[in-house]
């Protein structure tokens, strides 16, 4: 977590989401914002067949929700759920709002995060486009290659979470089927391996590529 927010957040109250709680229902107006200390958080929507397609992923040193960066006046948009167990601060929106307008760095740092969320959640939208399965799922690795994962010996990287054949169908937009056939192309490949059951490692060769 940047040292900038550590800073701010000092004597914030911190709170535990278990996996898979639910932080922000898509139509609240919350009058609270979370700043993720550690863990990830899923951004997604449900489709009218009642189907989870999974926006963006965040990771340590996000601010939540998105809404607060145009003033709160919106109903939040998506969903924001816990997708391993997290630990957030949580502060007050008008208490936030008062902290970024008393501090000026703070608020370039903030400005420049939602930025560079936002440039990487149209990039995955643009991904999802994509009209080959195969791409749509590459795409969605070398997502979580570059953002979710730490290095490991000779050229891997291992996701932070454990990674499932729903979990990726869920980020593409594609069946779970469709995600295993893939998967199983890329193992054979030598671009991704699970070492135990979810758990996945991705080759660098596929974020280089």
């Amino acid at each position: 977590m940047p040292q900038i927010l550590k800073d701010a957040v000092k004597d914030v109250r911190l709170k535990r989401y278990p996996k898979g709680q639910i932080i922000f229902y898509q139509g609240d107006q919350p009058h609270d914002i979370a700043i993720l200390k550690q863990g990830y958080i899923k951004v997604y929507d449900i489709d009218e067949q009642g189907n989870e397609k999974i926006l963006h992923i965040l990771r340590a040193g996000a601010l939540i929700p998105f809404s607060f960066f145009s003033g709160n006046q919106d109903e939040i948009r998506w969903f924001y759920a816990a997708l391993t167990d997290s630990d957030v601060y949580v502060i007050g929106f008008e208490d936030m709002q008062a902290m970024v307008k008393a501090n000026n760095q703070l608020a370039v740092f903030l400005m420049h995060w939602f930025s560079l969320e936002v440039h990487e959640l149209l990039s995955r939208l643009s991904s999802l486009s994509k009209s080959s399965v195969k791409k749509k799922v590459v795409a969605a690795l070398a997502f979580l290659a570059k953002y979710c994962s730490k290095d490991r010996p000779n050229g891997w990287k291992r996701v932070d979470f454990p990674v499932n054949h729903q979990l990726l169908a869920d980020m593409t937009g594609i069946t779970r089927e469709s995600a295993a056939s893939i998967m199983k192309e890329l193992v054979v490949s030598g671009i991704v391996r699970n070492p135990r059951q979810t758990i996945l490692e991705i080759s660098e060769k596929l974020v280089k590529n």
